[in-house]
């Protein structure tokens, strides 16, 4: 099950189109980005889709909305295909892959703009949210170089932040997003970023018609290693909360913060989803462990210096990409087995808990 893997881009995105081609069930639209691959060759947000096109059931399998982390939901979308399993009557499947393609062709988590794009989905109408914690942090965590002592001296920095505040306050500092600073990390953007107005272009084609959306958007590095833990946010007198559980069994469930203060994260594509089509949204992410906290985080820290200080030519520039390109997608075929036997099962129990979902229910009507 590991064949499905690649370790480029422009690799990964042939192997599913071959199987697509294969697969004549399925269609397949090229979303085209403004800018290339570092070859020269094109990139593109791709969308496939099986199924009836006026579907009451979707699901939707994410892959790349963190660039460099597309290689996973890569390799499981070219899986799905390949298996060819049987759909739910009256349901269909949209793959979406490369959400972010450039982060996924260059090996950067973030976008063309250095922006998160799952900090983007915000009203830019209204006043930017403002981190901040993150105004005293950026100098540290954006040196203009790079030597042996840099990293200690951040990784040192963190652990007095993190023992002088709450663990509420420390996680929004360092990853709840920033509108600031466009060269610092989890930025936000100043305004939509082409991934993101590519995708809600999407959703009002292919899910203004759906009843019911479930999606999962995969994610990797977060989480113990190799386990593919499956989060949502979700009050308790939500239906999906209650009907994930009963197809999935645990999975990490966050209440909604009430107000801004008790926001970790924001400008998520998940709850963008939800407010853009009238269908009831079922949105989960599907997140697998790579390394420890924060050593994941050290690298994203080196690649951002890398991009705005560093020379991406050079031994120390390669070294950096390759850093990153592992910290999100480890060489080890035992992780990579794992990370397939997980999503398989998860995608199955979708697929199945899709066709036995009680017709009478709310959302479905």
């Amino acid at each position: 099950m590991t064949d499905y893997f690649s370790d480029r881009y422009g690799t990964a995105r042939r192997r599913l189109l071959d199987l697509v081609q294969q697969r004549p069930a399925w269609t397949h639209e090229a979303n085209e980005h403004p800018l290339a691959a570092p070859d020269g060759d094109a990139i593109y947000t791709d969308i496939f889709w099986r199924g009836p096109r006026d579907a009451a059931k979707v699901l939707v399998l994410c892959s790349g909305t963190h660039g460099v982390e597309g290689f996973t939901g890569s390799a499981i979308q070219s899986a799905v295909v390949d298996e060819n399993s049987d759909l739910p009557d009256g349901a269909a499947m949209m793959l979406v892959h490369a959400v972010n393609p450039f982060g996924f062709a260059h090996l950067r988590r973030v976008n063309e703009d250095n922006i998160d794009l799952n900090r983007n989905f915000i009203d830019f109408d209204q006043p930017l949210p403002v981190n901040d914690g993150y105004r005293a942090l950026d100098s540290i965590v954006n040196p203009a170089q790079w030597t042996d002592e840099t990293g200690p001296a951040i990784a040192q920095h963190f652990q007095s932040m993190q023992s002088s505040m709450p663990y509420l306050e420390f996680l929004k500092t360092i990853s709840g997003g920033q509108y600031r600073y466009p060269r610092g990390i989890q930025y936000g953007g100043a305004q939509p970023a082409w991934s993101r107005e590519t995708m809600e272009r999407v959703w009002q084609d292919y899910l203004a018609r759906a009843k019911l959306v479930v999606q999962l958007d995969i994610h990797t590095g977060l989480g113990p290693k190799g386990h593919g833990v499956l989060m949502m946010a979700a009050d308790d007198a939500e239906p999906h909360k209650a009907i994930s559980a009963d197809w999935f069994g645990p999975m990490m469930v966050t209440p909604r913060p009430k107000n801004r203060e008790e926001t970790v994260l924001g400008g998520y594509m998940n709850a963008a989803l939800e407010e853009a089509i009238d269908a009831y949204v079922m949105p989960m992410t599907l997140e697998f462990g790579t390394e420890p906290p924060e050593a994941v985080l050290m690298t994203l820290i080196k690649d951002n210096w890398l991009a705005h200080h560093g020379d991406p030519s050079s031994a120390q520039g390669q070294e950096v990409r390759e850093q990153v390109l592992r910290a999100f997608y480890p060489d080890d075929a035992a992780w990579r087995s794992a990370v397939m036997e997980r999503a398989h099962a998860l995608i199955a129990s979708a697929l199945d808990g899709m066709a036995n979902l009680d017709p009478s229910l709310e959302i479905l009507r």
